[in-house]
């Protein structure tokens, strides 16, 4: 049985709790039914018991009427006499056995006063005892368990039917999250669902071939470039004494650097890497050595020595080294620190610049956007450091957050799943 969703919870309670009042009413109206057509347990030989003793009283003398009380003793009965009739809305002047068998069937019980004599009523109360109902109470008990067991599993049952094609849908979309193109969905459930799986399917494969197109499209275009910008450079270095040699030698330089890095973009966010497990602490210490050669002011700490993650670690690398980059570049070092928490990993890289203004930090991850006081080309870059980090971490279920420190300078906070 698969997990239920939030909906089908409340479906299943919703059916279970109307289930039980149906069968609280099946209960009533058995016991209902049961009440009215049971009969009490009343000897023929009982009911001639009474007509006799009426019989005996009316035709004796009173002075024997105490002695044939006792000896004519009749079961679960009480007799009394009085002058009145005791039960006034069923005083009778006489009485037969069908009479009795119709006042027990109806009423379970017999209260009536029979008229002897002037003067003389004889009140007769039988309460004789109903048929022993033990068993049918443990024949009821036990439809009631078959009951409940029945419909907790019937509704159940459809309550997952219905729920486990969306249960498919949901984890297709959350493995999907992690993977740079659209999976297909496993086309389950009933008709309706099945044809709701198989549109959503076409739409999926129809913007996994447009974006797998755009990005040849722009792939292609961008290496298709690089070759008239080869001739357009070496036809250019035989101007090498015109006055203007040395703006178009840059203009061409910074061709060269968009297409090269445009290239690289498209080739890192679509490059489908293994992954594998690796020391997060060994790959960002060798990092910061690296960058610590160009005589930056590197520096690396970390809360723990090692740090087993399982990613892709050649995506990771070109993500860190590009936030190390930058804040070398723009910041005059670096601080790299990595923090460990029981469900996620925290790397924080700090500089000393500038810091960026909040316009400029919500639109630096934007493809090929650059910050005003760093358009300067001597530091190089075209704008997609950034934006390459940010598809690296978010193919990881990461993410990248910029803020300005209250003593100055960016920091750089990387999220990332344990």
């Amino acid at each position: 049985m698969s997990k239920l969703t939030s909906t089908a919870r409340k479906t299943y309670v919703g059916l279970v709790i109307g289930n039980l009042f149906i069968i609280l009413a099946l209960m009533l109206t058995m016991q209902y039914f049961y009440y009215m057509t049971v009969r009490p347990v009343v000897p023929p030989d009982t009911v001639h018991g009474i007509t006799k003793m009426i019989y005996l009283l009316k035709n004796r003398p009173e002075s024997n009427w105490s002695k044939i009380m006792r000896r004519q003793a009749i079961p679960w009965t009480k007799l009394t006499v009085s002058k009145t009739p005791e039960y006034q809305n069923n005083a009778l002047l006489s009485i037969q056995p069908p009479h009795i068998f119709d006042q027990l069937r109806q009423y379970k019980s017999l209260r009536m006063s029979v008229f002897i004599k002037e003067g003389i009523w004889l009140n007769i109360t039988m309460m004789p005892p109903m048929p022993n109902q033990t068993g049918t109470r443990l024949a009821m008990v036990a439809l009631i368990v078959i009951l409940l067991a029945g419909m907790l599993f019937i509704n159940y049952w459809a309550v997952n039917m219905l729920n486990q094609p969306v249960q498919t849908l949901i984890q297709s979309l959350i493995y999907s999250e992690d993977r740079d193109s659209w999976l297909p969905i496993p086309v389950t459930g009933n008709s309706d669902q099945k044809l709701i799986f198989e549109k959503i399917n076409l739409l999926q494969d129809k913007v996994n071939k447009l974006l797998s197109n755009r990005t040849h499209v722009v792939t292609a275009i961008s290496h298709d470039l690089r070759t008239p910008l080869t001739r357009l450079k070496l036809r250019a270095e035989s101007l090498e004494k015109h006055p203007d040699f040395e703006k178009i030698m840059r203009d061409i330089n910074d061709m060269d650097m968009m297409i090269r890095q445009s290239l690289d973009y498209f080739r890192d966010v679509s490059h489908e890497e293994k992954m594998q497990r690796f020391d997060m602490v060994a790959m960002l210490g060798s990092l910061c050595e690296d960058a610590g050669e160009l005589k930056s002011d590197v520096r690396f700490e970390s809360d723990v020595e090692r740090l087993i993650y399982y990613g892709c670690v050649n995506l990771l690398k070109r993500a860190f080294s590009n936030l190390i980059n930058n804040a070398v570049y723009y910041g005059g070092g670096a601080w790299v620190h990595l923090r460990q928490h029981p469900d996620k990993i925290e790397i924080t890289i700090v500089d000393n610049g500038p810091g960026l203004k909040e316009e400029d930090r919500e639109r630096a991850f934007i493809p090929f956007y650059r910050a005003e006081s760093s358009r300067s080309r001597s530091t190089g870059g075209v704008g997609l450091g950034l934006t390459i980090a940010q598809e690296i971490m978010r193919q990881h279920r990461g993410d990248i957050s910029l803020t300005n420190r209250p003593e100055g300078g960016l920091q750089v906070l990387v999220t990332l799943p344990k």
